[in-house]
């Protein structure tokens, strides 16, 4: 399987010509999102966004085994579950959980409509709530894991919030800058961050708990609960922890140990297939691409049109992304992630070598569609480039929480490993683990430079073009002639004699 320009540009063709007119109104009364929202549909939403990160998870979804790897899937299942249900009670925070990342949560505040201070507030205690959650609720509930830690960031303001996909597998999606910058600044575990936007608007009682860091983001102090307590009926939210732990205990005696199995796949997975029983744990290639920049060339939009036009452009990209992993390349579309995708290749099972030489193919056919069938059919798209980043590890595979809002997610460091590998790249590279690096073969390689200020290989401006070139002239390296024609199409070269071409030596920078 691969890329092909033809096919390419056939298919974005086609979308466009179907997509229809996109629609976009500032959301000012309460709605159900995920109702309201859709690929035409969109709206401008004032809210706050959080992340809240729990990066052990991915440490023990590649370190253990057996009955204490069964133990981990129900952990995340009822952490999922019960953090769901503190976000989303009317009788605790009232918001919306957007979706899991994995083990990272994203959540969105945006009632009451642009009432700032109480969703900059209810963002905040979030945050504490799940670290007091976290650290005195369910770590003690599972005292043979390791104990787990928190992170978090939360920022607010303007995002245009749509939806993607197709039936049954259709994602909330918001786009725009405190979407993206509430994830980026995460920092160390145990730390709660936020941005001067999000701290402005609190009260002047929670910002005296707020201090100033360097980068100019504010963390968010560590207090007891008795102080938390407080807050949080000052803001009128009601999270009893004993309730917590009485919720997860009952979630544990209905999902327990021995209904829960776990297995290898020898064919694609069925991803909608997958529950609480039914999991899988795979060697496989994550891939993570972003559409670098597109944060600023949307937030640039200043008229309805620019703004329309750039929806067109990143549903298209979008499209086309999801169309290089599943159709050419028979990977897993995991989940979009605002200009983000995830994806999965686990195929051949077991073998590492052949699953990262497609993961790394798959990414050269994304950057051949950014760069070449997307730019031809949107010209307004040539400010735009992706950022790709690859690596390899178990991985657990599944989808876990509460029915009807259960999300396709993957845990591994193998996933941490690529997401830290994309954030790393600029558009149009593609950063790979040196665990990627010593699977391919030697072609493939030499295509890649390390770059030790990053700690990853890199290669720029890599696409199918380059990569025939490449392999064209690794086949005459060893001194064999090659044959030029030209006619109306262009230049062709080949390795037979043809009418009217000429035989000539290729040098040894052929392919650059």
């Amino acid at each position: 399987m691969s890329w092909k320009y033809e096919t390419s540009l056939e298919r974005i063709k086609k979308h466009l010509a179907t997509a229809g007119e996109i629609e976009i109104e500032k959301l000012v009364r309460d709605a159900e999102l995920s109702t309201l929202l859709s690929e035409t549909v969109c709206r401008e939403i004032f809210g706050a966004h959080v992340y809240v990160d729990v990066p052990n998870f991915a440490k023990l979804a590649t370190e253990i085994d057996g009955e204490e790897y069964r133990r981990l899937i129900q952990a995340v299942h009822l952490y999922q579950r019960e953090v769901t249900r503190i976000v989303e009670g009317e009788d605790r925070f009232g918001g919306l959980r957007v979706h899991f990342q994995g083990p990272k949560l994203h959540a969105l505040f945006f009632r009451p409509i642009d009432a700032a201070g109480e969703l900059a507030t209810k963002a905040v205690l979030l945050q504490a709530v799940l670290r007091e959650f976290t650290y005195t609720v369910f770590n003690p509930l599972f005292p043979s894991l390791e104990n787990l830690d928190m992170s978090g960031g939360a920022d607010i303001g303007n995002a245009i919030g749509t939806q993607d996909g197709m039936k049954g597998d259709r994602e909330l999606l918001f786009i725009g800058a405190p979407a993206n910058y509430a994830a980026k600044i995460i920092t160390t575990a145990g730390q709660l961050c936020l941005t001067e936007h999000i701290y402005k608007e609190l009260p002047r009682k929670v910002q005296r708990l707020c201090s100033k860091e360097e980068d100019g983001n504010y963390s968010f102090s560590a207090i007891d609960r008795g102080t938390l307590q407080n807050l949080l009926s000052e803001a009128g939210v009601k999270w009893d922890p004993k309730a917590s732990a009485g919720r997860l205990e009952d979630d544990k005696r209905q999902f327990p140990l021995k209904d829960i199995q776990y297995s290898d796949a020898e064919v694609p997975i069925d991803l909608d297939s997958l529950s609480i029983t039914n999991n899988k744990r795979v060697t496989a290639a994550s891939l993570f691409a972003d559409v670098d920049g597109f944060t600023a060339y949307i937030d640039a939009a200043t008229t309805k049109d620019e703004k329309k036009s750039a929806l067109r452009v990143l549903h298209a990209i979008r499209h086309e992304m999801a169309a290089v992993v599943k159709h050419d390349f028979n990977g897993l579309r995991i989940q979009y992630q605002g200009d983000r995708a995830q994806a999965l290749f686990h195929l051949p099972k077991d073998d590492s070598s052949a699953i990262a030489e497609k993961a790394v193919s798959a990414a050269v056919g994304l950057q051949s569609s950014i760069e070449y069938t997307l730019r031809e059919c949107l010209p307004e798209a040539a400010p735009l480039h992706l950022a790709v980043g690859i690596d390899v590890g178990p991985t657990l595979v599944s989808k876990l929480g509460i029915r009807g809002e259960r999300d396709r997610i993957c845990i591994g460091l193998g996933v941490e490993n690529a997401e830290k590998c994309q954030e790393r790249c600029k558009g149009g590279e593609i950063g790979i683990t040196s665990v990627v690096l010593d699977q391919l073969d030697n072609l493939t390689k030499q295509r890649f430079a390390h770059d030790v200020k990053r700690g990853i290989s890199v290669a720029t401006g890599l696409t199918a073009e380059k990569v025939e070139r490449m392999k064209k002239a690794a086949a005459y390296a060893g001194g064999s002639s090659v044959f030029v024609s030209s006619d109306r199409s262009g230049v062709s070269i080949r390795d037979a004699e043809g009418a009217g071409a000429r035989q000539v030596l290729p040098s040894k920078s052929y392919a650059d």
